[in-house]
Order: C-alpha cells, then structure tokens, then sequence
C-alpha cells in the first residue's frame, strides 16, 4: 500500500472530495450557461425561515386570489406552489414576476414586507403573506 501526499497530487486532486464536487459542478453548469439552485428559501419573520430543495417542487400555479373578488384591497395574486413535504401559497401583487423566475431557475428566497411598501417599485413583486401548509405524513 502506498499513499500520496498534497505535495505529489496535483492541484485539482488536492482538494477534498465535496470541495472537488463542488468545483465540478459549478464548472459543469458555467460552461452551459445555467447554474442550479439548490434551495428555496422564505422568510417568515426576521428569525424565522423554512427552506425547501428545488427538487422537492412538483408544481406551482398562477391564478388570481379567489378572496379578492369582493374585497379590492386584498391582494389580487396567488401563487401556489406545491413540494413534496408542504404546499406553499403567496398572495400578493405582480406575482408572475416570481413565476417567471421559478421557470427560469432564478428564484431563491421570497419574503413579506408591509402592504405600504407595495407600490414603491411597480416592477417588482411584491409579496403580501407566506402560509406554509405541511403534507400530513401517512
């Protein structure tokens, strides 16, 4: 048996095994031009967030907020989207904004601000409430 030391391995062989993997994976993404997100994350509050790994999505969908039919301050968007371990539903204004970052793999964390801050920039969602619903194991 023999062994090798840092010094004789070259220098993409001298990392470990997980910072090697990591460095091929960017590479592999970078040269087509797309980089994963491992996670979505959403703040529910300053201390608390819940977090999700893209591949626990399933589904999601766009649709208008079927309570704001009577009442015009509510938020007129809903964006639900559906993960293996819970089902998520955003309500809030120019929602499809952050549907189109789902389908372009670009969207990483989502939070709520105060409804006075919804028209400060008219190009941005703006998300109103977060209600994270847990699929009941059985």
């Amino acid at each position: 048996m023999f062994s090798l030391s840092r010094r004789t391995l070259p220098l993409c062989v001298a990392f470990t095994a997980e910072k090697l993997a990591q460095r091929l994976f960017f590479w592999h993404h970078a040269c087509y031009g797309w980089l994963v997100r491992f996670k979505f994350e959403f703040h529910l509050s300053e201390d608390k967030r819940r977090g999700f790994h893209t591949s626990q999505l399933i589904d999601y969908t766009l649709e208008p907020n079927p309570d704001a039919d009577d009442d015009k301050k509510l938020p007129p968007q809903k964006l639900a989207l559906a993960f293996s371990t819970a089902d998520v539903v955003l309500l809030g204004w120019r929602l499809g904004l952050l549907a189109d970052k789902l389908q372009e793999n670009d969207l990483a964390a989502v939070r709520t601000l105060s409804k006075r801050y919804a028209e400060v920039d008219r190009h941005m969602p703006f998300v109103a409430s977060i209600t994270i619903t847990p699929i009941a194991k059985g």
